[in-house]
């Protein structure tokens, strides 16, 4: 399957690239060398490795002609070498990703394959192949009010059958009503309803309701992104010892970035929501981020980066009679240096700490490295 999924991704980009007259075909190629003193993201005996990361990224772009859409695709392959276990910790990653979409249209699926945690609740690494789907639809950005539907199908499938508890499919259908105070900005509300089932855990097939509100687009004079505010409920199929079966939340998200001057930006992030888990008798917890980032371009050359984010997450049923809490955070400032405008380099520093109720889940992790970066 690895090999399938590889060998796909490169044939798609052949294709794409002599399917047009015009093939407007750019590739970048990363290479990242770095150092983690914690690879296993433990409290204790903790494992440190040299990480190796070469990274090829294919993007083709068109406008189809008299259809007034646009068609994007981007495929990507890699090898991620570790000098600890290598057998066990290296491994490949791929991704396809099709759209086509014009300003009121969206049509998008992405496949991805990875043996990165498809997240650090539910296992570490595995080998798993993802693909999300995703269909939206507005009527106007001209008209002061406009109708909108979205669906979208998530999926994943692990290659190891011991991890075939984790398959799961998301999908998600809803309907919007937005006010257009501009075409650059809009207020909307939205009904979403999502059905999650599991392959192997009924446990934790559920149906849940969405409602909606918020800006999006140009927020002000310099600012531009998302804000909005959720309520939503989750109905579990099944019962389980010590869970509730209905649950509800009042969530946010918010993803917007201030451009002071051309060369500099900030960007704000946050998200408030119900995270799948299996650990004990939960079968979620709740996650509240923010992050905030902060980017400086210094005589056209040089560029600086600093990240800083917060994660809390906390499980609402008991396991061993403690209801665990933990608090995550993370740093991570970077340079980079252009030396033209197709070929940079560049330094980071990664730090994570979490910090748990739950001792054994405490961990401190240290990434340092270096990338460089060529476009052709």
């Amino acid at each position: 399957m690895k090999k399938t999924v590889l060998l796909l991704s490169l044939l798609f980009v052949s294709a794409v690239s002599t399917a047009f007259a015009e093939k407007p075909l750019s590739f970048l190629f990363l290479e990242n060398i770095g150092y983690d003193d914690n690879i296993y993201s433990t409290k204790d005996n903790k494992q440190s490795s040299g990480i190796s990361s070469s990274q090829l990224f294919a993007k083709y772009f068109n406008s189809i002609p008299n259809t007034g859409m646009d068609f994007l695709a981007k495929a990507n392959v890699g090898y991620n070498a570790y000098t600890e276990n290598a057998s066990k910790n290296d491994f490949f990653n791929s991704g396809l990703d099709l759209m086509l979409e014009n300003n009121n249209f969206v049509l998008k699926d992405s496949l991805l394959y990875t043996s990165d945690p498809a997240s650090s609740d539910l296992t570490d690494r595995a080998e798993r192949i993802g693909n999300t789907a995703l269909f939206e639809f507005r009527t106007s950005l001209e008209k002061m009010f406009s109708i909108g539907f979205v669906m979208s199908d998530l999926y994943d499938k692990y290659v190891e059958e011991k991890y075939e508890y984790l398959n799961r499919n998301r999908w998600n259908s809803g309907v919007q009503l937005f006010y257009n105070l501009s075409p650059k900005t809009s207020f909307f509300v939205e009904y979403l309803f999502s059905s999650i089932h599991y392959q192997e855990n009924k446990n934790s097939d559920s149906l849940g309701n969405s409602y909606i509100a918020g800006v999006n687009g140009q927020i002000a004079p310099k600012v531009k992104g998302t804000a909005q505010i959720s309520y939503d409920q989750r109905n579990y199929d099944e019962n389980l010892a010590g869970a509730e079966k209905d649950v509800d939340l009042c969530g946010y998200l918010l993803s917007v970035t201030y451009n002071p001057t051309t060369q500099n930006a900030v960007i704000f992030s946050g998200e408030r929501k119900m995270q799948e888990t299996l650990y004990g008798a939960n079968r979620y917890y709740v996650s509240t981020e923010v992050s905030m980032e902060l980017k400086q371009k210094i005589y056209k050359k040089w560029e600086v980066s600093v990240l800083v984010a917060y994660e809390n997450m906390n499980y609402p049923v008991s396991v061993n009679s403690i209801e665990r809490n933990d608090d995550l955070f993370k740093v991570i400032p970077c340079v980079e240096y252009n030396f033209t405008d197709k070929f940079s380099a560049g330094v980071w520093y990664q730090f994570r700490d979490r910090q748990s109720n739950v001792n054994d889940e405490d961990y401190t992790s240290n990434k340092a490295g270096a990338s460089i970066k060529l476009q052709f």
